[in-house]
C-alpha cells in the first residue's frame, strides 16, 4: 500500500500494527511474532509486541509513523522483548537497537532490568514505560532465583504460571492503561543513551520495592 493511503489507516488494530517503510504500508500481526518463540518467552515478546504498539500509536499523530529512521533503546535484556520489538521494527537487523543493562543483569529476566524503551523516529522520542505496579516485586524474586542453589521446583512451576498470567494481563487491558507514554520532541541519534538512563540512580528504585505476592 502506498503513503498517500496511510493517512487513512490506524497504527494500531486490536493485534494488529501498521507501519510505513520506504513509503510502502507494512501490517504485522501478532501472531507473526508468536511464530517466533513458542513457550517459555511468551510473556516477553508479548510486552515487547504491546510496547511497540503504544509506540506506534504515540508517533503517528501526525501520520502513520516510519520503520526508516527508527532507533531502539531499552531496560529489559531478553530474546523474547528484543525479537518482538525487531518484528515490528526492524531496528536488530539494521544495528539501531540498544539494551542497557545493570552491573548484575546477566542479560537474563531479573530484578536488575526494567520494562522502558526510547523508541525515537529521527524526529521525536517516545518514551514507553510499563505501569510500575505491573509487575509484582515477586516476580523479580522468583526470577532472581532461577538458576541458583536456591531453586526449587515450585518455583519453576510458578515463574512459568507468572509469565502466562502477566501474557494474559497484558492484552486484557487497553494499551493506555498498561503504559505510560510520554513524546520528547527530541530524537535519539543512533547509538546515544537517554540522559535518563546515564543517571546513577537509575536501577535503584526497582531495588527498593517491597515484596507482593504473585497472582496466578
Amino acid at each position: 500500500m502506498k503513503s498517500d493511503d496511510s493517512e487513512a489507516l490506524t497504527p494500531v488494530d486490536a493485534t494488529v500494527v501498521r507501519i510505513k517503510e520506504h513509503g510502502e504500508v507494512k501490517e504485522v500481526d501478532y501472531n507473526g511474532a508468536m511464530t517466533q518463540h513458542i513457550g517459555s518467552l511468551w510473556w516477553g515478546t508479548a510486552v515487547g509486541y504491546r510496547a511497540m504498539q503504544a509506540a506506534a500509536v504515540a508517533l503517528s499523530k501526525d501520520g502513520l509513523w516510519s520503520r526508516d529512521d527508527l532507533y531502539v533503546v531499552g531496560a529489559h535484556p531478553g530474546p523474547g522483548v528484543r525479537d518482538a520489538i525487531d518484528y515490528v521494527t526492524g531496528v536488530v537487523a539494521r544495528d539501531r537497537y540498544k539494551v542497557v543493562l545493570d552491573g548484575n543483569c546477566g542479560m537474563k529476566c531479573n530484578s536488575a532490568m526494567k520494562f522502558e524503551w526510547w523508541v525515537s523516529d529521527g524526529r521525536r522520542t517516545a518514551v514507553i514505560k510499563l505501569r510500575e505496579d505491573f509487575v509484582p516485586r515477586a516476580f523479580y524474586e522468583l526470577s532472581d532465583r532461577l538458576g541458583t542453589d536456591a531453586e526449587t521446583e515450585e518455583d519453576t512451576r510458578m515463574f512459568e504460571i507468572s509469565k502466562v498470567t502477566l501474557s494474559t494481563r497484558i492484552w486484557a487491558a487497553p494499551l493506555n492503561r498498561n503504559f505510560v507514554v510520554e513524546v520528547i520532541d527530541r530524537p535519539l541519534a543512533p547509538g546515544e543513551l537517554p540522559a535518563e538512563v546515564q543517571r546513577g540512580d537509575y536501577w535503584d528504585d526497582l531495588k527498593t520495592k517491597q515484596p507482593e505476592e504473585i497472582d496466578a
